[in-house]
């Protein structure tokens, strides 16, 4: 019977049958991997010098290289490698972009090597990637762009293997284009990177290196939290790889206000400073930050705590005071116990600072923990925080019109801030740290199909509580004795959804008295 029929049974296939049918699932396999668009090929990994070479022989003018430092060691870096781009630098423009993750990095090492491909007529700049805005999107592999009209990018697939695509696919050039010149307008000469940083510490490689840490650490030290009493694994293990990408609310969404109130509190003589409520060490790296900032040493009588009711985020701070030489007293408690709390009361602290923490418990929860706050407090001690305002959300409208069971136009249901959900915003999400994750594959030592499920259940499982507009948040803080010394609203592009935040300092009363709502 020809192949493709019924199986004739065991034994009766001849040597040259089962050749032919391994040779047919090898052309399979080809046709699935390098794909059959005339305009772009693949390569594994392992062919990498043989595509510099041609590549480098094709250049008639130009080649454009994005380089993550981090990666420098790869083969696009390899001895090979270099000595092909040095030759072709002799006879073309050869610019090169280094993507360095900020935060910790030894600029100096960045520099040596700038210089070194100068040196070689090489056009070498550094690009410093934060968390801020939107270079946590940028891929975080090589890149060419050759003569302005083709691509050639490393790529990580799903089963992890490196592979290189070479297109001249026109969308992808002009995304190619894009990016080179928005990466070319932030760009650094040698010993400017440390410089080029925005407000507030800058954390992308501290979280590169702890991510994974975090991950592995929260089945262990997890145990329950104010919006999960049954376990809160789901939130940290996730959440250091969510804040890599810009996906979860954190202090840098409000950088500026942080770092003006706190330094500003640190100059009016705030040393004993507690952190209410911690998903990482963010915050602890901001108050270190600030703390700092007046003499460049952190000052001799400060004396920084931090409060949570899970273990991991605990963890997460001394291990980061440790790393930059700090110290930092931690207390798993219960900021909704007034037992628990007065625990801690004797001394009096002069500030309280926490990001987005109110809005994870309900109205009368909420007045408790500003009642815990203003006991911990000295008299005249002060709050800085944020809260979500859930009446300006921003539900997306996007996708076809919703049709009913007869085929006709569904009305819109109406969602939180009076506006119709048009799309799965959990569905969403996730696609989002998709695109933004797979450009950072070869350096996440996690699968991105276990982060990517790790996105969901976040999405999926996250809560935020709805405590009214901007003058309900405020009246909140007035009930509980805070006399507000600052407050204004920003917009932010949120989680799910775009959202606004109140930004306030409240001051503490100096007779600590609390009114009835």
């Amino acid at each position: 019977m020809p192949m493709g029929g019924q199986d004739e049974g065991p034994g009766r296939r001849s040597p040259a049958d089962l050749i032919e049918r391994a040779r047919r699932a090898s052309l399979f396999y080809r046709a699935s991997y390098e794909g059959t668009d005339p305009h772009q090929v693949r390569l594994p990994a392992a062919a990498g010098d043989e595509l510099i070479q041609g590549i480098a022989a094709g250049v008639d003018t130009e080649l454009c290289q994005i380089v993550p430092f981090a990666a420098a060691g790869q083969s696009s870096q390899a001895p090979f490698s270099r000595a092909v781009w040095r030759q072709l630098a002799a006879r073309c423009v050869v610019q090169r972009l280094y993507l360095v993750p900020t935060g910790g990095v030894d600029t100096d090492e960045v520099d040596r090597q700038i210089v070194e491909d100068r040196h070689h007529k090489l056009q070498a700049f550094s690009v410093p990637i934060s968390l801020a805005g939107e270079m946590a999107t940028v891929p975080m592999n090589d890149m060419w762009l050759i003569d302005r009209s083709v691509v050639v990018r490393q790529e990580t697939g799903t089963d992890g293997l490196a592979s290189w695509v070479v297109t001249g696919n026109s969308e992808e050039v002009d995304r190619a284009r894009r990016l080179w010149e928005e990466l070319m307008g932030r760009r650094c000469a040698p010993t400017t990177v440390a410089r080029q940083y925005p407000a507030g510490p800058e954390l992308t490689r501290w979280i590169l290196r702890s991510a994974s840490m975090l991950y592995a650490m929260a089945p262990m030290s997890c145990t329950t939290s104010h919006f999960d009493r049954k376990s809160c694994v789901w939130y940290h293990s996730a959440w250091q790889y969510l804040r890599l990408f810009d996906m979860v609310s954190s202090p840098n969404w409000h950088a500026t206000f942080y770092t003006t109130q706190l330094v500003e509190a640190v100059r009016g003589g705030a040393r004993r400073i507690l952190i209410s409520g911690a998903a990482d060490y963010t915050m602890l790296a901001f108050v270190l930050d600030a703390a700092r900032a007046l003499t460049g040493r952190l000052p001799d009588d400060l004396d920084v705590h931090a409060l949570d009711l899970c273990e991991t985020p605990l963890l997460a701070c001394r291990w980061y005071a440790a790393q930059v030489g700090a110290e930092v007293t931690v207390h798993r408690r219960d900021i909704t116990r007034p037992d628990q709390v007065d625990e801690l009361a004797d001394d009096g602290f002069d500030l309280v600072v926490t990001d987005a923490f109110l809005t994870r418990f309900d109205r009368r929860a909420v007045d408790t923990v500003l009642q815990s706050w203003s006991r911990l407090l000295r008299p005249g001690g002060r709050v800085i925080t944020t809260v979500r305002l859930h009446p300006e959300n921003e539900w997306p409208r996007r996708g076809p019109e919703p049709l009913d069971e007869d085929g006709e136009a569904a009305e819109e249901e109406p969602q939180q801030g009076g506006q119709p959900r048009m799309t799965n915003l959990v569905d969403d999400f996730e696609l989002r740290f998709r695109e933004r994750a797979a450009g950072w594959r070869t350096l996440l030592p996690v699968e991105l199909e276990e982060l990517s499920r790790a996105a969901r259940r976040y999405a999926a499982q996250m809560t935020s509580n709805d405590l009214g507009d901007a003058a309900e948040v405020q009246e909140a803080f007035r009930r509980s004795g805070f006399r507000l010394s600052t407050c204004d609203v920003g917009r932010v592009g949120g989680e799910l959804v775009g959202t606004e935040y109140i930004r306030l300092t409240a001051d503490s009363s100096s007779d600590r008295t609390v009114t009835s709502g």
